[in-house]
């Protein structure tokens, strides 16, 4: 959390977004907690006068400890204006902290999980890593996460994760091995506005612009759907698909167990379709091999297509696509497929 935000937060003149981007970071752990409580010590004690209160001053100040007045009388009966005006800060800290864990409470109440998801930091710091269509890469992050990048896929991640932050962006497919850390979670955004929250799994996640929708499948651990303009978390189970449509809310998405060797076998090597329509399996295909499929016949788009592959060459699958889909074909180039 910045300086500033906190020093307008502590001055009352942070604006309500910065608020509930101070009480969101608080919420997140005990040692932000203690950090900010720390840090409002340090600002209400830096701040204290170098003479003497002021008879107003001093008349406030004993507003605040009279509640308090029996426990301190033998402190207050001995104590310089000095002091006193310190004892005030103390009990104006514990009385700001009570108020705080209010505050943060009421939020909390008020919607089932505060969403604050912080920002992949820009500028040189960022690195860009792109997988041509036909290729797959792996990506190892600061933290020795590890990342393994589909077809047609970038991923963008810091030189170093810094500030207690693990930011990373992706637009395409990537499988993640995140290591593990629940005080400090990595985040996944993505161009759809949702984002995933993580504290230490495996999970595939596929979010190609030019697909009808997000998907995310969660092999083990914890991980959680985010959107921070609705306000809304959804906390995916272990084995599960969740899928988000293009224009659905996050509050309404498809759950329902994954099928693994489907949605994850792509890393290891394989080419899966179960009954999938051909127009989804025209962009695999597209992606896998890395050429241009165009189609000349509509009628074409009313199969569906079950396989498996894992070293076919493009011609091959082709070959399959006639003899169970009578699916004809022309490779014009080596970049483009024609199917009528």
């Amino acid at each position: 959390m910045t300086n500033d935000i906190l020093h307008r937060y502590f001055t009352d003149t942070a604006t309500d977004d910065e608020r509930r981007q101070v009480l969101a970071w608080v919420a997140e752990s005990s040692a932000h907690k203690a950090e900010f409580q720390q840090r409002e010590a340090d600002f209400l004690f830096g701040n204290l006068p170098d003479s003497e209160p002021s008879q107003a001053a001093r008349a406030q100040i004993m507003h605040v400890v009279e509640p308090k007045r029996k426990r301190l009388r033998i402190l207050s009966a001995v104590a310089s204006a000095a002091a006193i005006f310190v004892v005030g800060a103390f009990i104006w800290v514990l009385h700001d902290n009570n108020r705080l864990n209010d505050q943060v409470a009421s939020l909390t109440a008020q919607n089932e999980k505060l969403i604050a998801i912080p920002e992949l930091v820009q500028g040189e710091s960022v690195l860009s890593y792109k997988v041509n269509p036909g290729v797959k890469g792996t990506i190892v992050l600061p933290d020795g996460s590890e990342v393994i990048l589909n077809s047609a896929s970038t991923l963008r991640t810091p030189a170093r994760f810094e500030n207690g932050k693990r930011v990373v962006e992706l637009e395409g497919e990537g499988y993640f091995k995140v290591e593990s850390n629940p005080d400090w979670p990595m985040y996944v955004r993505t161009s759809r506005g949702v984002t995933v929250k993580v504290t230490g799994t495996e999970f595939n996640l596929s979010t190609y612009s030019d697909d009808a929708a997000l998907k995310l499948t969660l092999v083990r651990g914890k991980v959680s759907l985010l959107d921070e303009k609705s306000e809304t978390e959804v906390v995916v189970r272990e084995k599960e698909e969740v899928v988000v449509g293009a224009r659905a809310q996050l509050e309404k998405p498809t759950r329902k167990t994954a099928d693994m060797k489907l949605n994850t076998s792509w890393k290891d090597g394989y080419l899966v379709f179960d009954n999938t329509p051909i127009r989804e399996v025209i962009k695999k295909m597209e992606r896998w091999y890395g050429v241009d499929i165009t189609v000349a016949d509509a009628r074409v788009m009313n199969n569906t297509f079950t396989a498996s592959f894992r070293s076919e060459s493009l011609q091959q699958v082709l070959t399959l696509l006639d003899i169970t889909c009578s699916i004809k074909s022309k490779i014009k180039s080596p970049t483009e497929v024609e199917l009528r």
